[in-house]
């Protein structure tokens, strides 16, 4: 069987041997003789499980631009590895050092940050595939193609139990559908268990910006410098009514993506561009200018939910509540044990006092 067959052409050439060709433009030039075509260049772009490994782990321990940027083609990559991958061995790959440096990447700020426009062009192709039904093939390979391009819970599937496989179930549930994890199976009834006591106070909503909205603003230099440019205009001319009232509303919107992010991923957060600035905010002396009425309530309702060291989000409401404290006030607990060491160690470093009990009274 010729080449041709293999590639799926079953046209017949002529008689003569040589391939026919015609011209849809009437006007279009002869072709070039065959010795004025250059010859093909094989490109090739290496790549390594234990750079991929170096890569996520730097953005999620020092990430700066060039991590960033770096981790971005990673991303590029392990699409594509996936999207290529033979549909049977995908198992076997998802569970091995390729799959480990996968599900580190995802764990990382990357996914939550805003696409550049080739990144949103590939993402959807993705979509478009998948949004035609799992009954296609290559649609597993699609979606984890897709996934490293979505922040959490961006995307859902219908019936997944039935065309997820289940090696992939607890990632997806993970990452886009938590609720699916808390569905009990069938076949194994739960044990009964007590009543579970209701959360204690619930947390406010402190700007406009919320969600997957608000986690674009991580990566957003826009935003990021707009607010370090009001901290630099208040060092000149602190006090000044209209700088007041614009960095307040920023720092409002900095706190809400502290309350919006996920827990497991603060110390991420803590070490990106915007955990500098968050940093900058909370030693700033604005922190010292009074607050109004709101600010006073809002801040009061972050101090008794941080206070709960049982509320799963106790600590993203520290992290907001810090935004309005002066940090001389900012006493650390005696117990370390009750703070992150990443963040114990920042306070300290800001001005922080030691061997008290937390935030002072609202």
């Amino acid at each position: 069987m010729s080449l041709l067959h293999w590639l799926g052409w079953s046209r017949r050439l002529p008689e003569s041997g040589s391939l026919a060709l015609r011209f849809t433009d009437p006007q279009a030039p002869p072709p070039s003789p065959p010795e004025a075509v250059p010859p093909e260049v094989l490109e090739l772009t290496p790549w390594s499980i234990a750079r991929l490994k170096v890569i996520a782990a730097e953005v999620i321990e020092r990430p700066c631009q060039a991590a960033l940027q770096a981790a971005r083609s990673a991303r590029s990559c392990l699409s594509r590895f996936w999207l290529a991958a033979p549909v049977d061995a995908l198992e076997t790959l998802f569970a091995g050092p390729i799959g480990d440096v996968y599900r580190q990447l995802l764990a990382g700020v990357l996914p939550a940050l805003p696409l550049d426009a080739a990144e949103s062009a590939w993402k959807n192709q993705l979509t478009a595939y998948l949004q035609g039904g799992f009954e296609q093939p290559g649609s597993v390979n699609a979606l984890l193609a897709l996934l490293p391009y979505l922040d959490r819970e961006a995307m859902q599937v219908n019936n997944p139990l039935q065309h997820i496989p289940s090696w992939l179930v607890p990632l997806y549930a993970e990452r886009c559908d938590p609720g699916l994890s808390a569905q009990p199976n069938p076949a194994k009834p739960l044990p009964q268990l007590p009543p579970v006591p209701a959360l204690g106070p619930s947390l406010p909503e402190l700007a406009p910006i919320t969600g997957a909205a608000a986690m674009a603003l991580i990566g957003d230099a826009g935003f990021l410098g707009r607010i370090s440019g009001l901290l630099n205009l208040y060092e000149l001319e602190p006090g000044d009514p209209e700088i007041c009232r614009d960095l307040g509303l920023g720092r409002r919107q900095v706190a809400q993506v502290w309350l919006d992010v996920e827990s497991d991923q603060l110390e991420s957060l803590h070490r990106t561009p915007f955990g500098q600035l968050s940093d900058n905010l909370i030693g700033s002396p604005f922190a010292r200018e009074p607050l109004s009425q709101d600010e006073r309530a809002l801040r009061q309702q972050l101090a008794e939910v941080a206070a709960d060291l049982h509320h799963p989000r106790a600590l993203n409401a520290l992290m907001a509540a810090l935004l309005y404290y002066p940090i001389e006030q900012v006493t650390l607990p005696m117990d370390q044990a009750l703070l992150p060491p990443w963040l114990a160690q920042t306070l300290a470093r800001l001005g922080a006092r030691a061997a008290s009990h937390g935030l002072p009274p609202a």
